[in-house]
């Protein structure tokens, strides 16, 4: 099914649904506009005052029509509330300039005709017959002059002031009814006024009649779509064919009919809820050329978010373990399946600007509710590592958690500058998208992304310390997912990240031996001395040339085994010589060639090791690991 009908869909299933919210549903035929002045009427349409609106309270649901909706130029206008030059009669007489006063009389001769045919429809309503009555008496101007909302100067000319922002021309204008028993006096409160228009210009347009591509029902075809879906590109339409002068559809079709027909009421529906989802499920990716996700269910149920942190709790996230993180996760995404039918959908899709005019879907993917929650929660479980935080003390503690995209993307391909890591926008938005085809579509990590992140990670005298354990801990996240399932054949379980002494892999052994080196230096500094080690420094070397810098580095290590305690001195040497006995006779001839990806595995892991080891402090054995994983799974 087409992402337009899924957006009817979606239309459909929650019209009405929470209509008096911040973030409504816009109806056929209505959009949401700013208005700067409330002019309140008693019920026979006699004036009673007038005030202006504060910024809070000016967002306004008013009926528009298909010309209106779109006006850039000309007169076209909107059904009811509209601005000053537009519904007052008197505007004209305080005009300076002849022009002016001709363009304000065309508009209110517009503006009155169309709604003096409502009035008269049988879809009038009797707001809409107190507005039209107080209307024709053309006293607009003169009533907000008395009331001190306008000035004029000496020769009965408009000061050049504004309202709100908003010089006199073009303040919109919206109309209170005093009197109703309903208490809905506002025209943009009252649901039946709102459903009089939707009848009421849906039975009155004109135009092309054909059968609408996604409804399959014949209907008055629209020909200028909203604008507006996304705030941050108002002027761009996602849907569009009126450039008959470039190559929109020329070498495919004659003229701009034959490429598509889209009805109006079906564009209405489509185009409200993209902008509803827009506003209230929009995840914006970027900082000045911003790309929009949207993640919905056509009926309306809640949906897990992609770019968090996975939903869960602050209480959650401390100390998480491996064991811990991955029950939580199963606990939270056990929540979201309980609201979901089988027959449940949810849709992702990707919006971005190609041009100031042009709104382009980037990225379109549905699957059933259950498929897109297990994906979740596999990517989940399989992409994540420990963290270093802080707690509301600044205490340091590690804890599990995956990191977002925008994360990943950063440390794979972003530069530090200052204290926060940053990427351009183009880069972050392509990135990111790649990264969500990956979860969505059960797709394997791109390599140059894991390759990227070796890279960082693999060159810390570029970051900050906090920054480069970030990078480090991400790079291990991704890299650890993407050789699981690399392997995933020949491996029984999930890598539970301990350090595996079993592991005889080339790089994994010489990533241990680059933390022990790193251990053994840091064992000597004093409390305050913050300098980095000959391992840290001479990383980017070892990664390239591993057995020859091992050699510089073996040999730097002398001095500092001189200064650790023999029992100290002991270990580490111990340890050292265990990893190199573990390597393989068949890698002697490749010792000098460059690491895989995998030795930042064995640095993290064997520097976790080495430091957990001086705390005292008990750890589970990896066989109760796999028993309460297995117990969690059983259980949830």
């Amino acid at each position: 099914m087409s992402w337009v009908n899924r957006l009817v869909e979606t239309y459909d299933s929650n019209i009405g649904k929470g209509q008096h919210s911040d973030t409504p549903l816009m109806p056929i035929a209505h959009k949401e506009a700013n208005a700067q002045i409330e002019i309140i009427l008693n019920s026979e349409g006699v004036f009673r005052n007038a005030e202006i609106i504060k910024k809070e309270d000016a967002p306004t649901l008013i009926p528009v029509t298909e010309a209106s909706a779109g006006r850039s130029s000309g007169a076209a206008p909107h059904p009811l509330c509209d601005t000053l030059s537009y519904l007052a009669g008197d505007f004209a007489c305080h005009c300076e300039k002849e022009k002016e006063r001709k363009s304000a009389e065309e508009k209110f001769h517009a503006y009155l005709t169309n709604l003096e045919s409502w009035a008269a429809s049988e879809y009038t309503h009797p707001k809409i017959q107190a507005i039209y009555h107080y209307l024709l008496q053309q006293t607009v101007i003169s009533d907000l002059i008395r009331e001190g909302l306008i000035e004029l100067n000496e020769d009965g000319i408009f000061q050049p002031k504004k309202i709100s922002g908003q010089p006199y021309e073009k303040a919109l204008v919206r109309f209170r009814i005093l009197g109703e028993e309903s208490g809905q006096t506002g025209t943009w409160e009252d649901a039946s006024l709102v459903q009089a228009y939707t009848n009421y210009y849906l039975t009155e347009q004109q135009g092309r009649t054909d059968i609408c591509y996604f409804t399959g029902k014949e209907g008055t075809i629209s020909e200028n779509h909203p604008k507006g879906i996304v705030a941050s590109d108002y002027g761009a339409k996602v849907v569009s064919a009126n450039d008959g002068q470039g190559y929109t559809y020329r070498g495919r079709f004659q003229n701009a009919e034959q490429a598509y027909a889209l009805s109006y009421e079906a564009s209405q529906k489509m185009h409200s809820a993209l902008t509803w989802l827009a506003k209230t499920q929009g995840t914006f990716i970027g900082s000045q050329d911003k790309r929009i996700f949207l993640c919905w269910n056509p009926q309306g149920k809640k949906t897990p978010g992609m770019f968090d942190e996975f939903g869960l709790t602050e209480d959650e996230e401390i100390h998480n373990t491996p064991v811990s993180y991955r029950r939580n996760l199963i606990r939270t995404f056990r929540g979201y399946r309980n609201q979901f039918d089988e027959t449940d959908s949810i849709i992702v899709m990707g919006l971005d600007a190609a041009t100031t005019g042009r709104l382009s879907v980037t990225y379109y993917h549905e699957l059933a509710a259950s498929d897109f929650l297990e994906r979740i929660l596999y990517w989940g479980e399989t992409c994540n590592w420990f963290y270093l935080k802080f707690d509301a003390k600044s205490h340091p503690y590690y804890s599990v958690e995956t990191p977002i995209f925008r994360r990943i993307v950063e440390c794979a391909f972003g530069r530090e500058r200052g204290k926060f890591i940053d990427v351009d926008d183009k880069v972050l938005k392509d990135q990111t998208q790649r990264l969500v085809k990956c979860m969505l579509e059960r797709q394997p990590i791109p390599f140059d992304m894991v390759r990227a992140l070796t890279v960082r990670a693999s060159t810390p005298m570029a970051y900050s310390r906090g920054n480069r354990e970030r990078v480090l801990s991400t790079a291990c996240a991704v890299i650890n997912k993407y050789y699981y399932e690399k392997n995933a054949e020949r491996q029984e379980e999930r890598d539970d990240m301990r350090l595996d002494l079993e592991n005889h892999d080339r790089s994994y052994l010489f990533g241990r031996l680059l933390a022990v080196c790193e251990k053994v230096e840091r064992m000597t500094y004093d409390r305050e001395e913050s300098r980095d080690p000959n391992a840290i420094r001479l990383q980017s070397a070892y990664v390239n040339h591993p057995m020859q810098t091992w050699k510089i580095l073996e040999g730097l290590l002398n001095p500092y085994f001189q200064k650790l305690k023999p029992g100290a001195r002991e270990h580490y040497r111990n340890v050292i010589s265990e990893i190199v006995l573990s390597f393989r006779d068949e890698d002697v001839k490749s010792m000098n060639q460059e690491l895989k990806e995998t030795y930042l595995l064995g640095y993290y892991l064997q520097r976790a090791e080495l430091n957990q080891s001086k705390k005292g402090t008990k750890e589970q054995t990896r066989e109760e690991i796999k028993e309460e994983t297995k117990e969690v799974q059983e259980n949830e």
